[in-house]
C-alpha cells in the first residue's frame, strides 16, 4: 500500500480544533473542549486557556487551583495570562450541560 495515503487517512481520523468548534455551535450532544491539547510540551509558562462548549458557563482548574469561570456567547471560553508551573500541570474544565457534568482534562509539561 500506499504509505503516504495511509498518513493522510490516518491524520484525518484525529479530530482537529476545528471539528469541536462545529460541535459546540450546532451539536446538541454536551461538548467541552479544551484546544491546543496535542501541544503538551510547553517551553514558555505563560499560556491562555482557551475551550470550545455549548455550555453556559465553564469552570477551570490548573493543577486544582480554580482559574475561575467563564461565559461566552460565542461558545469560546478563554483565560489569558495562565501561568505554567515546571513539570506536569493538569488543566480540568467543567460544565453542566442540560443538566449533565462534562469534564475535559489535559496535561501540559513545561520544561
Amino acid at each position: 500500500p500506499n504509505m503516504a495515503f495511509l498518513a493522510v487517512q490516518l491524520i484525518r481520523q484525529i479530530r482537529k480544533d476545528a471539528f469541536y468548534f462545529y460541535k459546540a455551535n450546532w451539536a446538541t450532544t454536551p461538548t467541552l473542549y479544551i484546544t491546543s491539547r496535542r501541544w503538551t510540551e510547553r517551553t514558555t509558562a505563560a499560556t491562555e486557556l482557551k475551550v470550545y462548549s455549548n455550555a453556559a458557563t465553564v469552570t477551570a482548574t490548573l493543577n486544582g487551583a480554580s482559574l475561575g469561570s467563564r461565559s461566552a456567547g460565542d461558545h469560546i471560553f478563554k483565560w489569558t495570562g495562565v501561568t505554567l508551573a515546571k513539570g506536569a500541570n493538569v488543566v480540568k474544565v467543567t460544565a453542566t450541560i442540560n443538566g449533565q457534568t462534562v469534564t475535559d482534562t489535559v496535561t501540559w509539561t513545561l520544561s
